[in-house]
C-alpha cells in the first residue's frame, strides 16, 4: 500500500474494545469507511459517529468496500467462521483475541492463512510493554540466567460491566466459550510462552465462581512449567473492586535480578540497586499496536502477532480448563473439535 491514508472497515463494531481500537487506528492514520455488526442499531450508531457506511453482514462489508485492513471483533464461538471468511477474501485483517473458543477450531485457519500468505494479526497489546525491553537487556547482561519464576496477572473489575456495555454474551459460555480465562487468559499465557523453552506443561489449575455465581468462571489460576524448568503462575479474573480498574502485574525472577511491571511502571532490581522505568499505559499499547500494524502494511512486513501465536495460547488455555476440571471437578466449557489442518497432530 502507499503512504495515503489507510482505509479500514470494522466487523463486529459492537465489541467493548471498539472505542480503543478506533481511537488507536485513527491516530495511526487510518480512515474507517464502513462498519458492520449483527445488531443493526449498533452499526448505525457507529456509522453516524464515524461518518461512514453501515453494513448488515460481513459479506456485505467485504464485497461493497475496498479497504486496506479489516478489523474484526467477533463473538468467540463464531470467530472461526469470520476468520475463515477473511482468510478466503484476502484483505489484511486484525482479529480480536481469543479468535476462537478453542485451539481446535482455530488451528486449521492458522494453516490456511499461512499457506495463502495472509496478513492476520491479533492484538496481544501487552507485548508492547517496557517489561520486555528490560527482560531482553537483563538477559543480554546474563542477569536472568537461569530464570526461575514468572508471574503474570490481570484481574479486572466486575463482570457487570459487560451487561452494562450491551455485550452480555461474554458471560454466556455457549457464546464465549468460557469466562475470565478464555477472555483475558491469552495475554498472560502469551507472556509465559514468550519466555518458554520447548513444550509447556500445565501442572495444576483452579477456577472460581464464588463471588458472582456466574455460569462462566470469574477467576482462574494456573501453574505452568516449560521444558527448561521455568515455573509460571498465571492469574486472571473479573473480581476486582473497581468496575473499570485492573490489577496488572508482569514479574520475572532470575539468578541475578528481577523485573516487575505493576500497571505502567517497571521496577528492575539487581545487585547494584533498584531502578524504575515508565511503561506505556494500556491505551498507549493499543496505539503502539495500531501504528505498528499500519507501518507493517505500508512496508510489506508480516503481522506483529500472528494467528499461530494466538492459537498456541489457546492450546494452553484449553489444557488449563482440562486441568481445572481434573483437579477440582469444575465444569468447563465444551470444546468442539474442528477438522484437522494439513499437519494433523501438530501442536500449535
Amino acid at each position: 500500500m502507499t503512504d495515503a491514508a489507510l482505509r479500514m472497515s470494522i466487523a463486529g463494531v459492537g465489541h467493548w474494545h471498539a472505542p480503543r481500537h478506533v481511537e488507536a487506528f485513527v491516530a495511526a492514520g487510518a480512515t474507517v469507511v464502513a462498519v458492520q455488526d449483527d445488531a443493526a442499531a449498533t452499526a448505525e450508531r457507529w456509522a453516524v459517529r464515524l461518518a461512514c457506511a453501515a453494513e448488515p453482514t460481513l459479506d456485505d462489508l467485504l464485497e461493497r468496500h475496498d479497504v486496506d485492513l479489516v478489523l474484526a471483533m467477533p463473538r468467540h464461538r463464531g470467530a472461526p467462521s469470520v476468520v475463515g471468511r477473511l482468510v478466503e477474501h484476502g484483505t489484511p485483517f486484525v482479529v480480536e483475541k481469543p479468535a476462537a473458543a478453542s485451539a481446535a477450531d482455530l488451528w486449521p485457519l492458522v494453516h490456511a492463512a499461512e499457506a495463502a500468505g495472509r496478513f492476520a494479526a491479533v492484538p496481544l497489546i501487552n507485548r508492547y510493554s517496557s517489561f520486555w525491553e528490560q527482560v531482553q537487556r537483563l538477559r543480554g547482561e546474563g542477569l536472568l540466567d537461569p530464570t526461575t519464576v514468572a508471574r503474570f496477572r490481570i484481574v479486572n473489575g466486575s463482570p457487570d460491566r459487560y451487561v452494562e456495555d450491551d455485550v452480555g454474551w461474554v458471560l454466556d459460555p455457549d457464546v464465549s466459550g468460557g469466562g475470565a480465562l478464555r477472555n483475558l487468559g491469552p495475554h498472560p499465557v502469551d507472556a509465559f510462552l514468550s519466555l518458554a523453552a520447548g513444550e509447556v506443561s500445565v501442572l495444576g489449575a483452579a477456577l472460581s465462581h464464588r463471588q458472582h455465581a456466574l455460569p462462566v468462571e470469574e477467576h482462574a489460576v494456573a501453574l505452568l512449567r516449560d521444558e527448561a524448568g521455568l515455573i509460571g503462575l498465571v492469574e486472571v479474573g473479573y473480581s476486582g473492586p473497581d468496575r473499570d480498574g485492573t490489577d496488572h502485574e508482569w514479574a520475572l525472577t532470575g539468578a541475578g535480578s528481577s523485573v516487575r511491571e505493576l500497571h505502567d511502571v517497571v521496577e528492575v532490581s539487581t545487585g547494584s540497586g533498584t531502578v524504575t522505568i515508565a511503561s506505556p499505559s494500556v491505551m498507549q499499547r493499543y496505539q503502539i499496536f495500531a501504528a505498528d500494524v499500519v507501518d507493517r502494511l505500508r512496508t510489506g512486513r508480516p503481522a506483529p502477532v500472528t494467528l499461530r501465536e494466538a492459537c498456541r495460547a489457546l492450546d494452553v488455555i484449553d489444557r488449563i480448563y482440562a486441568a481445572a476440571a481434573t483437579t477440582t471437578g469444575t465444569a468447563v466449557p465444551a470444546l468442539t473439535p474442528a477438522a484437522p489442518g494439513p499437519n494433523e497432530g501438530e501442536i500449535p
